[in-house]
């Protein structure tokens, strides 16, 4: 998401920023350009050589006739934001209130001014960090529209954020147009159906869409993002989380929610099981001696949602080759927008594969993705229905 983007990382002394050339390459492996300034202190701290060898370009410490502090993001408000990582109690306390006397806060004054996105993932001691000063500086630069990037709370300390997180902010303060003021709903992970009190029909479903539709819900600006279902994989903290393995719990949690809430999208990627046990124990069946199953079909989980919600409905579909009509009448009891549709080949498993072949099915057309890593399939998906229509 941040290619052709430039991130200015401003580091301020916190003994934190021992991570920050972590996440200066985390930000490059997103696409970015990144260029590091640091405070005279913070240069005190760790060697700008490192900086330097991380973004592989040169460090900002001092402002010279070039002046780094305009010259990095004039004319480029768009596609250059600036990220004060670490932030100290007392940087904050600057930029909040116009104080600017040192390469970081000299960056803030003229980004703000500028209109570049700006974020500040702060660090310091909790007594500091929920000092009652530092949360009105906090709060007027909420008010002025500057991302906090909310730190953990560990040992008695605001610990800077998981670099995952910072990255995110940053994706979204660049490229967060799109959902923004959006309700999203995403239902996703395997699903279980139960045999006896100990075991299940399930699935190898991983959940890594689910979790990755949920990310660049986030990146691309949605206001709420609700999650039901489960994954391996990450769950953020500014998701509204509710698990769910067990077909029953997905069904009531779905219409639960649906039940209350009026949602822009709703993404179903969940691989549910389409049978239910009609003989289904009570108590744990022996392995001693042959079982016999009976399965039926159960209600499509799909359906519930179409009865609550009017909006964009996504529907996936895994399916053994076969035409865009056939798939559009296996799904038309649920009438969805679009169907997101991966084939079965054989040859690997569709679950816990980064990379698989997509094709969006809508009433009229049919779109090939062609093969595509996960993250970037759902970031698609998720551009070509942002305005409530297809584009």
């Amino acid at each position: 998401m941040l290619s052709g983007k430039t991130v200015v990382v401003a580091v301020t002394a916190s003994i934190s920023l021992y991570r920050i050339p972590d996440l200066v390459r985390e930000l490059r492996r997103e696409g970015a350009r990144v260029i590091v300034g640091m405070s005279q202190e913070a240069s005190r701290l760790i060697s700008p050589t490192i900086f330097n060898w991380a973004s592989e370009n040169p460090v900002v410490t001092e402002i010279s006739g070039n002046i780094e502090h305009i010259s990095l993001f004039i004319g480029h408000a768009r596609d250059t934001s600036l990220l004060i990582c670490p932030a100290s109690y007392n940087s904050i306390g600057k930029v909040s209130n116009g104080i600017s006397d040192d390469i970081p806060s000299l960056f803030f004054s003229f980004a703000m001014g500028n209109g570049n996105p700006i974020d500040i993932c702060p660090a310091m001691h909790e007594g500091m960090m929920i000092n009652p000063i530092n949360q009105e500086n906090l709060e007027k630069l909420k008010g002025l529209g500057v991302g906090i990037i909310p730190p953990r709370m560990l040992e008695q300390k605001a610990k800077i954020s998981e670099n995952d997180l910072a990255v995110d902010y940053v994706c979204r303060s660049l490229g967060g147009r799109p959902l923004r003021g959006k309700r999203i709903l995403i239902i996703g992970g395997r699903g279980e159906e139960k045999i006896d009190p100990v075991r299940s029909i399930s699935n190898s479903g991983s959940g890594l869409t689910f979790s990755w539709f949920g990310i660049n819900a986030f990146r691309l600006g949605a206001d709420r993002i609700v999650m039901i279902g489960n994954t391996d994989f990450r769950i953020p903290d500014y998701a509204d989380y509710r698990k769910c393995i067990k077909i029953e719990d997905f069904e009531a949690e779905v219409s639960k929610v649906l039940s209350k809430e009026k949602f822009d999208m709703v993404i179903n990627c969940a691989s549910l099981p389409d049978f239910k046990v009609s003989n289904r124990s009570d108590t744990k069946l022996p392995g001693s001696r042959r079982i016999l199953l009976e399965l039926e079909p159960r209600h499509k989980l799909l359906e519930t949602v179409r009865r609550h919600h009017s909006g964009t409905l996504i529907a996936f579909k895994l399916d053994h080759e076969m035409g865009a009509d056939e798939i559009r009448k296996k799904l038309e009891a649920s009438s969805p927008d679009a169907i997101v549709y991966n084939v079965i080949d054989g040859v690997s498993s569709p679950f816990g594969e980064v990379r698989n072949h997509y094709r969006i099915i809508t009433p009229r057309e049919t779109i090939d993705l062609g093969s595509l890593p996960k993250p970037q399939m759902t970031l698609k998906v998720l551009l070509s229905f942002a305005s409530g229509g297809k584009e």
